[in-house]
């Protein structure tokens, strides 16, 4: 996914659910994922750091070009 040098987090969610959505859509798969469910029930993480502030920059994080963010899910309370 590709996003711009000084991107927030939020921006990245948003180019993940628009490279998802695309792809879904060239494969013929599932049409209409719900993404309030998907924020509510997984974490993006990166070396195992929550990338929970969507306002903070990805440099913040120590997120360059090439890292890799994964998808954890979150625990109960």
């Amino acid at each position: 996914v590709v996003v711009v040098q000084n991107a927030s987090v939020l921006d990245l969610k948003k180019a993940l659910r628009r490279h998802i959505q695309l792809r879904q859509a060239r494969q013929g798969g599932v049409q209409h994922l719900s993404w309030k469910y998907i924020w509510r029930t997984y974490h993006l993480t990166f070396n195992g750091e929550k990338l929970a502030d969507d306002r903070k920059k990805l440099r913040e994080y120590g997120i360059r070009n090439r890292d890799e963010v994964s998808f954890i899910k979150k625990l109960r309370k």
